[in-house]
């Protein structure tokens, strides 16, 4: 069953799990308007974050075909992973921000190794313990 809150208005949050995470899951939330329900982020592209959004949108009243548009809040993966697939099933618009839009056609334009190496290099210059870096670096 999936994890909804009705904030009133017409305003809803579905939790949408992101695999493998500590934080569990991210919040989808759905806006009712006068053009269709528009999604404020989308969620981890995993089947079972599709499942829980399609579960939540249901649950709210709506699906993924009747969606007008989605707002990506930042260029996360666990924000906006399944809005590629979204759009696909529902025509709908897509509006993230330049420089977000950028990164993420940086990183999906560059060898995975570089874009790992470059992570890397973060963690060690914030201090990541040796432990950590230890697999990473293997």
């Amino acid at each position: 069953m999936p994890q909804v809150i009705d904030h009133g208005g017409g305003v809803w949050s579905v939790q949408v799990p992101i695999p493998d995470n500590p934080l569990g899951h991210t919040l989808v939330h759905v806006l009712d308007t006068g053009r269709g329900p528009v999604l404020v982020d989308t969620g981890w592209d995993d089947p079972a974050s599709w499942d829980a959004l399609t579960e939540g949108l249901a649950a709210v009243g709506t699906a993924v075909r009747e969606l007008h548009g989605v707002v990506i809040t930042h260029h996360h993966p666990d924000h906006h992973g399944l809005s590629g697939r979204v759009r696909e099933e529902s025509g709908a618009w897509l509006a993230m921000h330049p420089a977000d839009t950028a990164i993420v056609r940086r990183t999906r334009g560059s060898h995975p190794s570089l874009w790992f190496d470059y992570l890397t290099d973060r963690l060690v210059r914030a201090g990541a313990p040796d432990a950590h870096l230890a697999p990473l670096q293997a």
